[in-house]
């Protein structure tokens, strides 16, 4: 199936919005089996969280309980007021927290794809996690994930000569979509070279109708850095 993104090829301007990291297919081209997971997000997270942004391993903060051990109301617990079964069921799954453009030394969990509502979030209308906000995301977690991604501006290289290297974010937070939950993450030309840290590693451009390289606000498809993915080879961490 073919889609409109940008319509630059057609000479009559146009510019895909930026909407964070948008998964395309699992890189074993299996479409049927995501490795959907889900993780904490502790309330001392410093940023916003929104679907297509990506998520590293907070490994000095541990894990905590995934929602069905919330127990009864409290006005201490942030995440909403309790409502879970509370079963005692303790169930942990690890922290994570939002990646910052230019870090070379987190690991990578993967990209969110959506939230684990709950009371509190059901009740504000939350579609994102909010900075300071105890919650949980759920996160495609496959290193061979491939992705989509607005690239904003035309990189300096003719990006037919930038397949297969590597590539970094830009946050964009003030493109960020609050009403829908939707990242304003697109990816930097910028940062396009063969190092080792970089996150993303270039696949191609997008294959959508009207998806032109040569201007801005392109698509492009991208995977994850498995030196950097924590299921692929990144160093073991603990807490």
């Amino acid at each position: 199936m073919s889609s409109f993104l940008n319509f630059s090829a057609a000479s009559i301007g146009g510019f895909k919005h930026f909407s964070g990291l948008i998964p395309a297919q699992l890189g074993s081209g299996d479409v049927n089996h995501a490795s959907v997971k889900p993780f904490h997000i502790p309330a001392a997270n410093a940023n916003a969280i929104f679907r297509g942004d990506i998520v590293t391993l907070l490994s000095a903060s541990g894990g905590a309980d995934l929602p069905p051990n919330i127990a009864s109301p409290s006005n201490s617990v942030i995440i909403g007021n309790g409502g879970g079964s509370g079963l005692g069921n303790a169930s942990m799954a690890p922290n994570v927290g939002r990646w910052a453009p230019a870090d070379t030394t987190s690991v990578i969990v993967g990209v969110v794809v959506g939230f684990a509502m709950t009371l509190y979030t059901a009740k504000n209308g939350y579609q994102f996690v909010p900075a300071s906000q105890e919650s949980w995301v759920l996160v495609e977690t496959d290193p061979g994930v491939e992705m989509y991604a607005t690239v904003p501006t035309v990189p300096g290289s003719a990006f037919n000569l930038s397949l297969g290297a590597g590539i970094d974010v830009k946050a964009n937070a003030g493109n960020q979509a609050t009403r829908f939950g939707i990242s304003g993450l697109s990816l930097d030309p910028a940062t396009i070279a063969t190092t080792a840290t970089l996150p993303l590693r270039i696949l191609e451009s997008g294959e959508q109708i009207g998806n032109d390289p040569t201007q801005a606000g392109f698509v492009a498809k991208v995977t994850f850095n498995r030196t950097r993915h924590w299921m692929g080879t990144a160093a073991f961490v603990q807490d």
